[in-house]
């Protein structure tokens, strides 16, 4: 299937063109261009934007982020929307072969146009820097496909160049070692976001920094050794009572794991590459391209887009059926009129209530970030409110915090769950058509996050530095600061397994429904272990979800077509 996709032909190239410096997808088609017209054209804005454009493939019916967010622990809703990803049921699903084709089509794009713009006769620096946008994207792909699928056919030029259709598997070591190499050169080839050429939605050179600490930080925590000591806020969304009935198991719990070793990453050195991360992570830190908006409201406001804290992100359109998506109504709804009554449907997709209650109260992330009062329906022009959570019904009662005493407590599947603010930042209202949402694939506060991870695994436990980056966050959020937290009477910071586990549990907070918390189970090697503790008595959410795992859930299968014509594969992975 992959093959059929890379073997678009080189004389029908149809790319997009950048025209301002705000905007990365501005639309301009060629058709029927050869390779050797845009050389002589020196058309490497286009042949760059063609390859950024398939990113936004997946998103047009909301593939990506169906693969990335529903097969976690941290996300609900109605049974029908998670019969598929959300239940495990990944093999021939459409998202997930998306998932497959379309990074592979990036692949291909990136490293044939690169060689394209190789050829040019441009400035040393323009060509670099455009050549070096290609190799991080190259980087990226790769980067979300090993970890998904394994072993992975590895491709270091195009079939544009020559390269054979088919391709054995390689190994995962291989495959990163291939990243790691195309995120170095693009880190000696991109502008930095002070340099007077860099353009706004591209990346930059601490893009491509904070990418490979990334990288270096997952290969830390894959590989390494089983047994190590990890927790997660969770446990049993519910019990039953003598006749059968669910009930709902309103506060989560510290559910402590031993880790696995994750498959194919046994040749790493776990130390050495957090090592490395955190060495890369400080670079970043200190080469000031980035930084922290003051609040959540801040952060995620549509003039913010592509600012000081978004590092990597999906680039849209706003009208633009192939570069735009649904994203934003489907995680916040949309206000739809009925009958001269406007209230707010859709937005099936919740974070649970398991993830709410990790919160202290006052968390900017769900005082601002999470929507706590809506009119869910109407009737003869009345609308009818819901609040969320439960907890909150005091203030109904006495009217507090903008609740009024008639609101309803709803338990439906979508109603009783965290929906995000910061999936309305797009420029136009929600209406329920697609809308401009930029997905963020990085943040600058994962790069503080690394850093202390990294720093605590170096270190034994974390410097006063890392408990400063942490702080850097906790301050923007109104979180209580890190130096003072205890689990028991113990201080986390002066322990390693209570801080590796506070890191992980503060990233569920800060990038929820960002497309980070499956890599992040699975990355740690407590993926299994996770999922299943959810629910121990018949594998489901308190929504009905199937939440249990087996071992083939550890890797996605691969599309049959690769398997079926590729003659280097004679198997899918294991379980599938």
């Amino acid at each position: 299937m992959k093959s059929n996709f890379i073997k678009y032909a080189v004389v029908a190239l149809a790319v997009l063109t950048t025209s301002s410096c705000s905007n990365l997808l501005d639309e301009k088609v060629y058709t029927f261009v050869s390779g050797d017209e845009l050389v002589s054209n020196k058309s490497y804005s286009e042949l760059v934007s063609g390859a950024y454009t398939v990113l936004a493939y997946p998103f047009q019916w909301g593939n990506y982020h169906t693969v990335v967010n529903f097969d976690t622990d941290y996300q609900t809703g109605p049974t029908w929307a998670f019969t598929d990803m959300g239940a495990g049921n990944f093999y021939e699903n459409g998202s997930v072969n998306n998932f497959w084709i379309y990074y592979y089509q990036a692949i291909h794009r990136a490293q044939y146009h690169a060689s394209l713009i190789k050829k040019m006769d441009l400035a040393e620096k323009v060509k670099n820097n455009a050549v070096g946008e290609l190799e991080f994207l190259t980087a990226w792909s790769y980067f979300n496909l090993v970890q998904f699928y394994g072993p992975l056919p590895l491709y270091t030029y195009s079939v544009s160049e020559g390269a054979d259709f088919y391709k054995p598997r390689s190994s995962v070591k291989d495959v990163y070692d291939y990243i790691i190499s195309e995120l170095k050169a693009a880190e000696e080839h991109l502008y930095t976001r002070q340099d007077a050429s860099y353009q706004s939605g591209h990346v930059c050179r601490g893009a491509a920094r904070a990418l490979l600490a990334k990288v270096y930080c997952t290969i830390g925590s894959a590989s390494m050794a089983a047994g190590s000591q990890i927790s997660v806020m969770g446990g049993p969304a519910y019990t039953k009572d003598a006749d059968g009935n669910h009930i709902r198991v309103p506060y989560p719990s510290w559910q402590t794991f031993s880790k696995d070793q994750v498959a194919g990453y046994e040749e790493f050195d776990s130390k050495a590459y957090y090592k490395l991360g955190m060495d890369k992570a400080k670079e970043v830190i200190d080469s000031g391209e980035f930084d922290l908006y003051p609040s959540q409201k801040t952060l995620w406001d549509v003039s913010s887009k592509n600012g000081k804290e978004f590092i990597f992100t999906l680039q849209t359109l706003a009208g633009n059926d192939d570069l735009s998506n649904y994203v934003a109504t489907d995680y916040a709804g949309y206000w739809y009129t009925a009958d001269g009554a406007t209230y707010l449907t859709d937005g099936y997709y919740v974070q649970r209530d398991h993830w709410y209650q990790t919160f202290d109260d006052g968390d900017d992330r769900i005082t601002w970030g999470v929507i706590h009062r809506y009119p869910y329906s109407e009737y003869q022009g009345k609308l009818y409110y819901c609040y969320y959570p439960a907890k909150d019904s005091v203030k109904v009662r006495l009217g507090l915090d903008g609740y009024q005493p008639t609101d309803e407590l709803r338990y439906d599947a979508h109603l009783y769950g965290s929906k995000l603010m910061k999936f309305r930042q797009v420029s136009a209202p929600l209406t329920g058509n697609r809308t401009d949402f930029n997905f963020p694939f990085m943040r600058y506060a994962e790069v503080l996050l690394l850093y202390a991870e990294a720093d605590n695994e170096v270190n034994g436990t974390p410097s006063q530095y890392a408990i400063q980056q942490v702080e850097k966050l906790n301050s923007r959020n109104k979180s209580p600061l890190v130096s003072g937290v205890k689990m028991g009477q113990t201080l986390i910071t002066a322990n390693q397994e209570y801080f590796r586990s506070y890191i992980l549990q503060e990233r569920a907070k800060e990038f929820a429904a960002e497309g980070i918390r499956r890599f992040d189970l699975l990355r740690w090697g407590i993926y299994l272990q996770t999922m299943n503790s959810i629910s121990p008595i018949d594998g489901l959410d308190e929504n009905g979800n199937v939440k249990r795992r087996e071992k083939k859930h550890l890797l996605l299968p691969l599309p049959a077509n690769e398997v079926n014509t590729n003659i280097y594969i004679d198997k899918n992975n294991p379980g599938w």
